[in-house]
């Protein structure tokens, strides 16, 4: 089946191609179009949008109508600008969140898994814009083959101004910043009124990954909630990692934050939901005052681990802390 990509890779340029009159015409037109006035040349960058990410410059055409979304945060966020017109397909052989349902109405083409993406599938269907994520790294240049690429990535050492400038890039590719920019405003005016709330209080957000518990702190993907949401880390120290760091409910006691977050990975990856509030249920965490304050809160999964960063999830996400620090 892996002797079938390069085929259809070529496929795919040769359709290109022949749109714009085979190589003969192409290069005649990159010829005339150097020779052109400035002026011509301004009329052919007014017909791309050009996005600086992580994978570089990616000039995308204008007005693109066949988006090819490999992630959960990108779709979420075309949801939210009313862009979900544009979408061709996604991963829907992954757990797709609950808010997600409406693309499993046999619309959309099931581009694989979000970690995996099938190539064929993927070039067969021509989209104009592929959007990428960070767990899709190890194809990106294989993406690039089929159509222009841009990687939806958020810098969590920079977390706040850099899941605006997301929002604004996807923004941008379809025609709706200005809706964009509105709704990041509102997003700004809540978390100031969360942080000026949580004004020397603790917290720890901890993941449940089966029999596991991983701590994250400041500088981590859930670090919002100590950057721009204002609640000290009970412990400056733990370790910034994608998986997060290791800790007992030994460590949860002794740090003892005025919050604790809890967030559980099995519900968002095979459905199975309760395996959060099981494993707090046990007398070491009984113990801690985020337990006997009434203080520990089960955040929704789906937003916070598979869309974090989308700009509906967002607004949950700000809702979920809102109601607990009333």
């Amino acid at each position: 089946m892996k002797r079938l990509i390069p085929a259809l890779l070529a496929a795919t340029v040769a359709v290109a191609l022949s749109a714009c009159g085979g190589n003969t015409e192409q290069t005649a037109n990159t010829t005339a179009a150097a020779s052109a006035p400035a002026t011509a040349s301004n009329t052919a960058s007014a017909q791309q949008i050009q996005l600086q990410g992580k994978l570089g410059t990616t000039l995308v055409p204008a007005n693109v109508a066949r988006i090819a979304a490999l992630d959960y945060t990108t779709i979420d966020t075309l949801m939210a600008l009313g862009a979900t017109d544009k979408i061709i397909g996604l991963p829907l052989a992954s757990n797709v969140p609950s808010s997600l349902d409406s693309f499993k109405n046999g619309k959309y083409i099931d581009f694989g898994a979000v970690n995996n993406i099938n190539l064929e599938t993927l070039a067969s269907n021509q989209p104009e814009l592929i959007i990428s994520a960070d767990r899709l790294e190890k194809q990106n240049d294989s993406f690039k083959q089929i159509a222009p690429t841009y990687q939806y990535h958020i810098d969590t050492a920079n977390y706040w101004p850099s899941f605006k400038e997301q929002t604004l890039n996807i923004a941008k590719v379809v025609g709706k910043t200005a809706e964009a920019e509105q709704k990041l405003q509102t997003l700004e005016t809540q978390v100031s009124e969360i942080a000026a709330k949580t004004q020397g209080k603790t917290a720890l957000i901890v993941l449940v990954n089966n029999d596991k518990l991983m701590a994250f702190g400041a500088g981590s993907r859930f670090g919002l909630i100590h950057e721009k949401m204002g609640f000290t880390p009970v412990d400056p120290s733990i370790k910034v990692g994608t998986h997060g760091q290791s800790i007992s409910y030994e460590f949860i006691t002794e740090k003892n934050p005025d919050y604790l977050f809890v967030l559980d990975r099995a519900a968002s990856v095979t459905g199975k939901t309760g395996g959060a509030e099981a494993a707090m249920n046990n007398d070491i965490i009984k113990q801690s005052k985020a337990f006997k304050d009434g203080k520990i809160v089960y955040l929704n999964t789906n937003n916070w681990y598979l869309m974090n960063g989308g700009l509906n999830a967002m607004q949950e996400m700000i809702v979920e802390v809102q109601n607990v620090v009333k």
